[in-house]
């Protein structure tokens, strides 16, 4: 386990671990962002120990989660704009110029955000030696369906399950909601089931305001919004579980077929939960994606 650091950002104390691979000549560094209610040093080290292309893998914790928190040291409301700001915070303090960029789900989501925020400030003059060289996000929210009504009506259920943790407090009933619409056709199985009630009981609270964050952003987008986000994204791979939603995949690949430098691939026997199902898997399709030109 890497020793966690933490960088006081003007609305954040962010938490973050730094992974080295002293072995490598090579000088490239990744950054890595988690999903919603489960912090990176969950979601990561079984992928990491098995990655090559990086001397250096910075892990963070988003606000809400793993191990930062607002300085009043209580859960409160985030958007996605605010999570990207976060990262860019820890991006200027580590002064990395060149690096890549890895997240799942609602970290997918955040890393498209902060490759905007980038591109725009580059384009005003700002950052002009920070870049983003490739990405590689594992189901990242927002891309779960090709139709923006579609996305929203989806977004309703997440709303929902939110909703259960904060007025109910039935911590239980809201993640069985939240796991019922990412994942229905997973295989149920107890333990597995078990395990992923515990870590997102683990800060119920903070879980629920990331949810809301990524519904918040899917109902003031556009097609046309979502549509830029995306063309401003430089080579990216994606990855789905085989048993996620056939609109999910198929959306996946269009993006693919659509975007110069794009990719998609499948892991079998996965579902949302993909990082923590294939770790071996996932490193190895990574591997590949990162080292070729």
């Amino acid at each position: 386990m890497s020793q966690v650091i933490y960088l006081n950002l003007p609305n954040t104390k962010l938490a973050y671990r730094t992974y080295e691979n002293s072995n490598l000549l090579t000088t490239r560094t990744a950054v890595f962002i988690h999903g919603a209610g489960v912090g990176g040093e969950i979601t990561w080290p079984a992928i990491i120990e098995h990655l090559l292309p990086w001397q250096k893998m910075i892990v963070l914790d988003l606000k809400g989660m793993g191990d930062t928190y607002a300085h009043h040291g209580e859960e409160e409301a985030v958007s996605i704009d605010g999570l990207a700001r976060d990262v860019l915070g820890l991006i200027e303090h580590l002064g990395l110029t060149t690096f890549d960029l890895i997240g799942y789900s609602l970290g997918g989501l955040v890393c498209l955000k902060l490759n905007q925020i980038i591109a725009e400030q580059d384009n005003r003059g700002q950052f002009r030696d920070v870049m983003i060289n490739k990405m590689c996000l594992l189901e990242p929210a927002s891309l779960d369906r090709e139709d923006n009504d579609a996305l929203v009506a989806l977004r309703k259920n997440y709303k929902k399950a939110a909703l259960t943790i904060r007025e109910t407090g039935d911590v239980e009933l809201g993640i069985a909601h939240f796991v019922d619409s990412v994942a229905p056709n997973r295989r149920k199985h107890p333990i597995a089931e078990e395990t992923t009630q515990s870590r997102l009981a683990n800060r119920a609270l903070g879980f629920s305001y990331a949810l809301d964050a990524v519904t918040d952003y899917v109902e003031h987008d556009s097609f046309d919004k979502r549509a830029f986000l995306l063309k401003q994204a430089p080579a990216t791979l994606l990855l789905a579980g085989d048993l996620s939603h056939q609109h999910l995949k198929q959306y996946y690949a269009l993006l693919a077929d659509k975007h110069q430098g794009w990719g998609y691939d499948t892991l079998s026997a996965c579902d949302h939960s993909l990082p923590f199902q294939k770790p071996r898997q996932i490193a190895k399709k990574m591997n590949k994606w990162f080292v070729e030109d």
